[in-house]
């Protein structure tokens, strides 16, 4: 039977800014579990099937911190003497590093379920301008391994994951972060998507209808901003969004995230 290995342990802090959607942190700490059992059986060849807990250490006001630990496994000593969870951390920098091209080649060859893994990972900070993980690897509680990516770096993963998985045939995955939104028409009804059309130039010169991922997002552009004297639907809005597409064109676009303090009055 195997046992819990507690001396080493594999911290991940997101330092939030904004609250964090409970389904994107429950993605990420899924795909983080998934990633690393994927690490160990392409690097052992045992029978068994290695597996990994993770255990919730903390939750505070300001940041969100998770503590994983491993199962003891007494061949990975043998290979990797800081522990699996400090050579996987390396995997997660390298990873990243090749996401931002920095590295010709990632550590571990990346497959389109790998890709979406990575992308549920830095969700929760790529949707928080400000945010940041943090992954500290400690042995004994001695860090012996960290790497800390920020929300910019999150954007950027994302943006090389949805690239990447356009070219190997998924299309339907246009999610573009931090553009630049201005009302064509709306109804000014924050419970009906029915007339809503914007345009995002950076994507399409044309007016595209427009939903939202839920209601509050509208609702908060509904309420405008007393910083400028003009009214919200004459505002320009920095967006994340998703881009359903039919024959390569522009059809829909569904807001996911909104970042209210880089609202701007396009005439300015």
């Amino acid at each position: 039977m195997l046992e819990i290995d507690g001396s080493k342990r594999l911290e991940i802090t997101i330092e939030n800014t904004e609250p964090v959607v409970l389904t994107d942190l429950t993605m990420a700490l899924l795909s983080v579990g998934n990633q690393y059992q994927r690490f160990i059986e392409e690097s052992t060849t045992q029978d068994y099937v290695p597996s990994s807990e993770l255990l919730i250490k903390d939750v505070r006001s300001g940041s969100i911190v998770v503590e994983l630990v491993a199962h003891t496994m007494p061949i990975l000593p043998l290979i990797w003497e800081g522990g699996p969870l400090s050579e996987w951390v390396k995997v997660v920098q390298g990873t990243f590093e090749w996401f931002t091209g920095k590295l010709s080649s990632p550590p571990a060859d990346v497959s389109k379920q790998d890709l979406r893994h990575w992308n549920n990972i830095v969700e929760p900070v790529a949707k928080d301008n400000g945010s940041q993980m943090i992954f500290n690897a400690s042995d004994n509680s001695r860090i012996v391994n960290q790497f800390i990516f920020n929300s910019h770096q999150a954007a950027e993963v994302q943006n090389t994951i949805q690239r990447l998985l356009q070219e190997a045939g998924e299309p339907e995955q246009h999610v573009h972060r931090r553009k630049v939104m201005t009302w064509y028409q709306t109804r000014f009804d924050a419970q009906s998507d029915t007339g809503d059309k914007a345009i995002i130039e950076d994507i399409s010169k044309k007016a595209v209808k427009v939903i939202f991922e839920n209601n509050a997002v509208k609702t908060a552009m509904l309420h405008g901003d007393q910083r400028f004297a003009r009214p919200w639907n004459e505002l320009a809005y920095i967006v994340d969004v998703k881009v359903q597409t039919i024959d390569g064109v522009p059809k829909l676009y569904e807001v996911l995230n909104y970042y209210e303090q880089h609202t701007f009055d396009p005439n300015d």
